[in-house]
């Protein structure tokens, strides 16, 4: 059964949660919170509001001072949720995702997530509500050409051309990863570095992260229903 579902922030200050679920319809309420904001009288006013409506209510729980804990663990809720209701890892149109409710960090990683996953993202107060502009059901896999995603899987640490040519076989021309890999390097996902025997490749810091978020929307799809 399909739900709509509001995923937001949360911290010890309800109000700007309390917000979001007047301003947005949803059935499913999922709190992003730490292990310390469980059982604050914040959190019973959110889940005596929950329990008297007769609505759902999850625990998403996070290191609220990691960013990359923070985005994973929300990437993945989204994504199980996706592939159990929906079948599809691509079909976000009942999901949003409120960024005002908790710290800072967890606002940021709640943004950067509903950008890679295609999810509807909100910032809400009492008087305020912005719609932030994330392109429903594109995921950050989608931003990526064929032969750019081909590349990115498969280069390893400062691969010449040589390798990467010899990784690709027949897939891809010398002239198609060239061009590939200045626009990974472009991006801030690859770089590269001249030395005896010619150019090297390795991903960032930045192009690991991506690969890894890329590999965990591929498994969220890949483990939807009939998939």
């Amino acid at each position: 059964m399909r739900m709509r579902t509001l995923i937001t922030t949360f911290g010890p200050d309800p109000e700007n949660t309390l917000a979001a679920m007047r301003a947005i319809s949803y059935e499913r309420l999922a709190l992003v919170l730490s292990e310390d904001d469980l059982n604050t009288q914040a959190q019973k006013i959110i889940r005596k509001i929950e329990e008297d409506s007769r609505g759902e209510i999850d625990n998403i729980f996070v290191d609220q001072y990691d960013l990359k804990d923070c985005f994973r663990r929300i990437v993945d809720y989204v994504l199980r949720i996706l592939s159990i209701e929906h079948g599809d890892a691509h079909e976000a149109a009942s999901l949003c995702i409120n960024i005002s409710g908790g710290s800072k960090i967890m606002g940021d990683a709640a943004l950067i997530a509903a950008i890679h996953t295609g999810v509807r993202a909100f910032h809400c107060e009492k008087d305020k509500i912005i719609k932030f502009p994330v392109i429903e059901g594109v995921t950050l896999k989608d931003r990526l050409s064929d032969s750019q995603l081909a590349i990115l899987k498969e280069i390893g640490a400062f691969d010449s051309l040589e390798d990467i040519s010899r990784k690709m076989g027949s897939r891809l021309t010398d002239e198609t990863i060239k061009k590939s890999l200045r626009k990974l390097k472009k991006m801030g996902i690859v770089k590269t570095q001249i030395r005896e025997g010619g150019i090297f490749a390795e991903l960032t810091e930045s192009g690991i992260f991506i690969l890894e978020t890329i590999n965990r929307l591929e498994r969220g799809r890949s483990s939807a229903p009939g998939k």
